[in-house]
């Protein structure tokens, strides 16, 4: 939907929303809140182009209610676009990003608890009589997510000409940080998709589309959906739910195979750092310091791979012994 502004900056949002579209970016949300930023400045009947401290200051109060991460994400997008207008020749003041302690720590599941869920997923029924149901959908959706580390919002966007059988790849398009990116897939996940599309062949699809995950009338099937099904799945697996916003989500089936995939590779003998560049290309990551994480959290799971390299390198941090002060100089 085409985002209509009214103030002084209206013509400059349009063309730092093209530009960022030119690098890939997505933007939607963005737009949304630029589309906010405008209603404030066309309130306060602003004149001329360039954020003045007093403005920036408004905008960057925290409102009732409002989440810490939307709260920082609002603030970044208008520093964005006030260095956007900087390097355009306007002068603007850059509104400071706010200090914010994130106490989230991502649930890992079990090897035992994922088993527990695929085998939730295949007993899902469908209620009497409804023929669009999404239990079609949800056993290969969850097994795509843990077996390839997808975003929910990734597997969605897939097409069915997104899926190479032959090769066992995935081509991911317009990801989170606006690139393309394929994904090699196993063989067993590479049976997987064999089996869903041939059981998505037989939907009656009622609605024209190519889209990978869909109803069976056609319809598509929304993030929001598929957290539903995902809460029923944790019930039935015997997996406490700890309320909103405190998981387990739907996003840590990406940070388990993230953190098993480490523990597979340590296993096998590679140095967990070495591993990195390797998982964060599949991931899509733009920076190693985002998959690093994972080592801290693999550490914490499989302990015992940490004794494991500390007995394969027990040389690499030299002994510090004490010297008497008399014999330094």
């Amino acid at each position: 939907m085409k985002i209509f502004y009214y103030s002084v900056y209206g013509p400059l949002f349009e063309q730092f929303t093209t530009l960022k579209r030119s690098l890939g970016y997505k933007f939607e949300e963005v737009e949304y809140v630029l589309g906010m930023f405008d209603k404030l400045a066309f309130k306060r009947e602003e004149t001329s182009i360039g954020l003045s401290k007093e403005l920036a200051d408004q905008w960057c109060n925290k409102r009732p209610n409002e989440s810490e991460k939307t709260w920082y994400s609002r603030i970044q997008t208008i520093r964005n676009f006030s260095s956007f207008l900087i390097a355009t020749g306007y002068s603007s003041f850059l509104p400071n990003l706010p200090r914010i302690k994130s106490n989230y720590t991502p649930y890992i599941f079990s090897k035992e608890q994922i088993a527990a869920i695929f085998t939730a997923s295949d007993q899902l029924k469908s209620s009497r009589g409804n023929i669009n149901s999404a239990v079609f959908i949800i056993p290969a959706l969850i097994r795509i997510l843990y077996g390839s580390g997808l975003r929910i919002s990734e597997a969605l966007s897939l097409s069915c000409d997104d899926v190479n059988l032959k090769d066992q790849y995935l081509i991911l398009r317009q990801c989170k940080n606006g690139q393309d990116r394929m994904v090699p897939i196993s063989d067993s996940m590479t049976e997987v998709c064999r089996e869903y599309m041939k059981c998505r062949s037989h939907f009656p699809l009622f609605k024209d589309t190519n889209r990978l995950f869909v109803l069976p009338d056609g319809s598509s099937y929304t993030v929001g959906c598929a957290y539903k099904y995902f809460r029923k799945l944790l019930y039935k697996a015997g997996i406490p739910h700890a309320g909103k916003g405190l998981g387990p989500r739907m996003h840590d089936l990406r940070h388990t195979f993230s953190v098993h995939a480490l523990a597979s590779m340590a296993e096998a003998g590679l140095d967990m750092y070495y591993s990195l560049p390797v998982l964060g290309t599949f991931l899509g990551h733009q920076s190693i310091s985002v998959t690093d994480k994972y080592v801290r959290l693999t550490a914490e799971m499989y302990p015992s791979l940490i004794a494991k390299v500390n007995t394969a390198c027990p040389y690499l941090f030299p002994t510090i012994y004490n010297i008497n002060e008399n014999e330094t100089n």
